[in-house]
This record gives structure tokens, C-alpha cells and sequence, in this order.
């Protein structure tokens, strides 16, 4: 009951105070009446107690690592290929307001876009870093209309793998 009663105590006081702080790392948006008023930078700032409300994240070049992918090189060969994907946020407003979640937007994006040049090049060239300079080209245009500056993809893992299916005549059971 206590910890409610602190928590109700910390969220009014988020509401009800008249300035937001914007760390050197960050960016933000001041919503009014939960519309877009204007972007935040860091320092300090009014604003409406009730009225407006401030949007905050962290704006600094930070790492993705992507989940590994099973796919198929040109010359039919199936590999296994994982990614980290670096970047930071160069538009606040974009990436606060356009998009809902901006990890799954970065993550779907390049993921799609590894797929898309892999499968149009044959093992031998994934050996090098001009494929991975060819994914970047790919997404870095795409990325910018969320508010994302993608400035380096590395691929860190892959592998050739052999993938098996396995086919059965027992019908699935369910539960």
C-alpha cells in the first residue's frame, strides 16, 4: 500500500512539475494536450504543469544485436548469419512520434535488408566487407525517415549450415 502511495506521489510530481532536464545524452519532445509542441534539447526547459508532458530518449551512438538468420546465398547454399547494427538517434521527433517501436523498426529493417543482398550474391562474397558495406547502402536512406543515422553493420557470425526438415505422417495434437 506504502509503494503506491510513492508511486502516486512520483507521477504527480512528474505531472505537476514546471521544468524537464534534457541530460548532454539526450533529446526530447514537449507534448500539449498530447499533441507535438516542440522539439527539447539538452538542458533545462519550462513548461505547462498538467498542460504539457516531455517525451526523452537517449540520443547517443549505441549497438544492435540482431537475432542469427537462416538464409540462402545466390549459388543455393544455406548460411547462418548474424549482425550488429550501430547507430544513433539524428531526428527526435521522428523517432519519438513516426514510429512505435523503434528496436523492432531498426531490427525488421536490417534484417530484411541482409536478406535482400545475401540472396543476391553467392557465398564466396560474403567473405569480405564490401557486403556488409552493401547492406548499410541499403538500409541507411530507409533508417533516416525514422530519426536513425545507421552508421556501421558488422556481420558476426556465419556459417554454412545444413538445414533439415523433417516430415512426419502424425497429425499435429492440439492441446
Amino acid at each position: 500500500m506504502f509503494e503506491r502511495v510513492l508511486d502516486f506521489i512520483a507521477n504527480s510530481w512528474n505531472i505537476l512539475r514546471p521544468v524537464v532536464v534534457v541530460s548532454d545524452f539526450e533529446g526530447g519532445v514537449i507534448l500539449r494536450f498530447g499533441r507535438y509542441n516542440r522539439e527539447i534539447k539538452p538542458g533545462l526547459h519550462w513548461k505547462f504543469p498538467l498542460a504539457d508532458n516531455a517525451m526523452i530518449t537517449s540520443t547517443v551512438i549505441t549497438t544492435m544485436a540482431l537475432r542469427p538468420q537462416t538464409l540462402t546465398t545466390k549459388d543455393d547454399l544455406t548460411i547462418v548469419l548474424s549482425a550488429i547494427v550501430k547507430y544513433h538517434i539524428s531526428d527526435v521527433r521522428t523517432y519519438l512520434l513516426d514510429i512505435w517501436d523503434s528496436a523492432d523498426v531498426i531490427n525488421d529493417l536490417t534484417l530484411g535488408a541482409i536478406r535482400e543482398v545475401v540472396a543476391s550474391v553467392i557465398y564466396k562474397d560474403l567473405q569480405g566487407h564490401l557486403i556488409e558495406e552493401e547492406v548499410l547502402r541499403t538500409i541507411k536512406d530507409e533508417a533516416m525517415r525514422y530519426g536513425v543515422d545507421i552508421h556501421k553493420v558488422t556481420f558476426s557470425d556465419l556459417g554454412k549450415v545444413r538445414s533439415l526438415r523433417l516430415i512426419t505422417n502424425e497429425p499435429s495434437q492440439l492441446i
